[in-house]
């Protein structure tokens, strides 16, 4: 290499887009928040999309691991999502239930080693994916004090080197109280003493609109 082959550091960041995983209790509007990504396209694992009903955007349903391996084999390598610059997936607790019910193995621990072995690789790759956002919807689960945090089966999902960890912004959708705007659901962006949220771009303030497509921009910014 010579000196010249060297770029800035922000090149690199605006190249691979924003990298989200977002959760919440049931009734909040997790699903029908996609309809303001930019140019979305979903993975729909959960059954029903009663949220949806009056939504345009482009929809693949998986409910089975041959599903999900279709779809993902076009994303990551199809010419046309060029049209699309931003994967949705609702959500990635049931893929990873997908994957765990159709596990070959006999015992407990190695269907969870199953799941984690099919699931992971993809979560990786999306999350080096350049110039694709990325919203990943979770369910809501409680840590063992009390915190709420995104859903995954098993222990392996969960750990130091699981999903949660890799990602850049953990958003957690709820109605909470807002100083000088009252109760309003919103994107939480930090964590709290009941929350695990994060952004590691430092641009987002704790609490932000419902809006992906501004908050891709105050990332990307």
């Amino acid at each position: 290499m010579q000196a010249s082959d060297l770029k800035a550091a922000k090149e690199f960041a605006q190249m691979f887009g924003a990298k989200c995983i977002i959760y919440g209790p049931p009734g909040v509007g997790k699903t029908p928040i996609i309809n303001s990504a930019p140019r979305p396209v979903l993975l729909a694992t959960e059954p029903g999309l009663l949220s949806m009903r009056n939504s345009n955007v482009p929809t693949w349903v998986a409910p089975t691991k041959a599903k999900i391996d279709e779809f993902m084999k076009w994303f990551e390598h199809s010419a046309e999502t060029k049209n699309f610059d931003t994967l949705a997936i609702d959500s990635i607790s049931q893929m990873c239930n997908i994957a765990l019910d159709e596990s070959t193995s006999k015992h407990g621990l190695a269907q969870y080693g199953d799941m984690a072995d099919y699931v992971m690789p993809y979560f990786q790759r999306l999350y080096y994916m350049k110039e694709k956002h990325m919203y990943l919807v979770a369910k809501e689960d409680l840590t063992s004090d009390g915190k709420r945090r995104p859903a995954f089966p098993g222990q392996q999902l969960n750990g130091s080197n699981g999903v949660s960890h890799l990602y850049d912004c953990i958003l957690r959708v709820a109605r909470v109280p807002i100083p000088n705007v009252g109760e309003t659901i919103a994107f939480q962006c930090n964590g709290s003493y009941d929350v695990i949220a994060r952004n590691r771009t430092g641009t987002l303030a704790d609490f932000e609109p419902i809006d992906f497509s501004a908050l891709v921009k105050k990332v990307m910014n």
